[in-house]
């Protein structure tokens, strides 16, 4: 399947509009310019920044190569990041590329972005595209492969209802060892409005997705994307004064941990980093990114025994500009 025959969107999940932390209406665009570190003040005593120049292992071949980023809007980013797109595809070479918030309609609205887009990945010929459809210009996720996947699908398909991913929020493909789950979790929202749905529907529906792909289709799966949440005191730069902040209140960390982390995957940054600072959002305003400032909000999730078995690295890529968010990627010993 490719970008051009494009399935059905399952509707599977809605709700109201995320709220970015530090991008309200009015603020200055992201940088263009590619930056090549990432300043290490922070407030965590004694705490050491992730620096993919000298913590990420060297590039191993036979390695499948997920690459995942929160895009922020596809049609500015390509305005924006041309070229630390291009550069991020020649020195990566993902076999695999998750975007997340790409914020396209179905059908000819979107189709410039997308095959612009494409040009930057000729090797990955397989493209699929989930969008909202119930507002315009927000959420939606695609995955682009090397390799066509044996299925894919739309939303929360082991779920019983089926109005959890309106918003174009999950894409899932399965290929010969695993599955990857591309997702855009909901944000609580201001007043976390949107804060009982995030833990009481949504992780719940996604956990039990990703547990019936495990058990009922009998492969691991690696799960990937904006989770919209700092799952530890590391994970952002300020916890104190943000424990009431949506991403960081103690109900979504707790079901966090509950859902994901102790269901039978792995947080696979975390745990080959321990005790390192590595975020991957920074609001536009007031230079946080400069600063580091930040919060950790995308993840690799992978099941357990793939993680013990298979997974070689996985690392952040900070100086890639265009989004409020920085890419990331994961390196895992296993034939897609």
């Amino acid at each position: 399947m490719t970008m051009d025959d494009l399935p059905p969107v399952d509707q599977v999940a809605g709700g109201d509009s995320k709220q970015k932390r530090g991008t309200e209406a009015g603020e200055e665009a992201a940088p263009s310019k590619r930056k090549k570190t990432v300043a290490k003040k922070n407030s965590h005593e004694n705490a050491v920044v992730y620096d993919p120049m000298t913590m990420r292992k060297p590039k191993k071949k036979n390695c499948v190569s997920i690459v995942s980023w929160n895009v922020a809007g596809l049609r500015a980013f390509l305005k924006k990041a041309s070229e630390d797109l291009e550069t991020l595809v020649a020195e990566e070479s993902p076999d695999i590329f998750c975007i997340q918030e790409h914020k396209l309609q179905e059908g000819k609205h979107g189709e410039d972005a997308r095959a612009a887009f494409h040009k930057y990945f000729p090797e990955c010929g397989h493209g699929y595209w989930n969008f909202s459809t119930v507002k315009k210009g927000y959420s939606g996720t695609a995955i682009l492969s090397k390799k066509k996947p044996l299925r894919v699908t739309y939303g929360l398909t082991h779920e019983e209802h089926s109005e959890n991913d309106e918003e174009g929020r999950i894409i899932t493909a399965e290929f010969d060892s695993f599955y990857i789950v591309n997702t855009y979790v909901p944000n609580s929202g201001a007043g976390l409005k949107r804060l009982d749905f995030r833990v009481q529907e949504w992780d719940v529906a996604l956990s039990n997705h990703v547990k019936a792909l495990e058990e009922k289709e009998g492969k691991p799966v690696v799960l990937v994307g904006d989770m919209n949440c700092a799952a530890e005191e590391i994970d952002i730069h300020s916890p104190k004064t943000n424990l009431r902040s949506a991403g960081f209140t103690i109900e979504e960390r707790e079901s966090f941990a509950k859902r994901y982390l102790k269901n039978g995957l792995t947080d696979a940054f975390r745990t080959l980093h321990p005790g390192v600072i590595g975020y991957t959002y920074w609001g536009y305003r007031f230079n946080l990114r400069a600063k580091n400032k930040g919060w950790r909000l995308d993840y690799f999730l992978v099941s357990d025994s793939l993680f013990r078995s298979s997974v070689y690295d996985c690392y952040h890529l900070p100086s890639f500009m265009g989004s409020d968010h920085a890419p990331l990627g994961i390196s895992v010993e296993i034939d897609a």
